[in-house]
């Protein structure tokens, strides 16, 4: 099943909402993150695809879908504290967390924090087309660039349509989004033992030159727990293009997770 994406808004209101009969909780929760200039939607019909008792709740950033108006964050710290009441809201179901990209970094960070503030061990990360945090930075902070470097960067990263990025009113909206979402791992320091106790899971793409298969697969050093890496075809956005090959690969994962939870 996939629940609606959270916000903290929807988590704080729901107190106001009529009473309901309660209804018992998942096995098991799966908060995912989306990309830099992504929102919640990109999850929408993952829980018809995952084990019978696995929960999908797409996490909505600041700035845009059901949040589109709100101040966006552009440092890591102030995100997860946005995004952190939200999750400890539905957090009375073991949970594991996903991420793509921009959205791994988030879910690393979330699960360190719930971990060490609110004694809310993740049971999985996975993470998928981020280069393991402890790595350097190989290239020029893209969030600084001038308008005509951004764009044609953008087009590097080919996430971004052509028609978007010739379209000035549609920039003058996804513009700074993209800007505050890349300045947040451009601006991440990796606190030196952060080494986390819950299995990893990551995902890489074969074709991905932002973040290679072995920059992924270090990864590994991130954890004291289980490590496993799938490389699955094409690049940086496989997981719309091979969106069928990685939910299976992660139905077997869930799976398991939901039996030992």
């Amino acid at each position: 099943m996939s629940g609606r994406p959270l916000s903290v808004n929807a988590a704080l209101g729901a107190s106001a909402a009529p009473a309901r009969p309660a209804s018992p909780p998942p096995r098991l929760r799966m908060f995912c993150f989306p990309y830099a200039g992504g929102s919640a939607r990109i999850f929408n019909g993952w829980g018809r695809h995952l084990p019978a008792g696995v929960e999908v709740c797409p996490v909505e950033l600041p700035g845009r879908g059901t949040r589109f108006g709100e101040p966006l964050r552009d440092r890591l710290g102030p995100l997860v504290e946005d995004l952190l009441p939200g999750v400890l809201a539905r957090a009375d179901a073991p949970i594991a967390l996903f991420g793509h990209s921009l959205g791994a970094l988030v879910a690393f960070e979330l699960g360190r924090r719930l971990a060490s503030r609110h004694r809310v061990v993740p049971r999985h990360l996975i993470v998928s087309a981020l280069r393991a945090p402890h790595l350097p930075r190989t290239s020029v902070p893209e969030h600084t660039l001038p308008e005509p470097e951004f764009r044609a960067r953008l087009r590097e990263f080919d996430g971004t349509p052509d028609e978007v990025l010739a379209d000035e009113s549609l920039m003058d909206v996804v513009g700074p989004i993209l800007r505050a979402d890349l300045a947040i791992p451009a601006t991440y320091e990796h606190p030196p033992g952060a080494r986390v106790t819950w299995p990893i899971t990551a995902f890489a793409g074969m074709e991905d030159t932002e973040a290679p298969p072995d920059d992924v697969g270090a990864w590994r050093e991130q954890t004291t727990g289980a490590f496993a890496l799938h490389v699955l075809p094409d690049g940086h956005f496989f997981v719309h293009s091979q969106e069928s090959s990685l939910l299976r690969a992660m139905s077997g994962l869930l799976r398991t997770i939901r039996e030992s939870s």
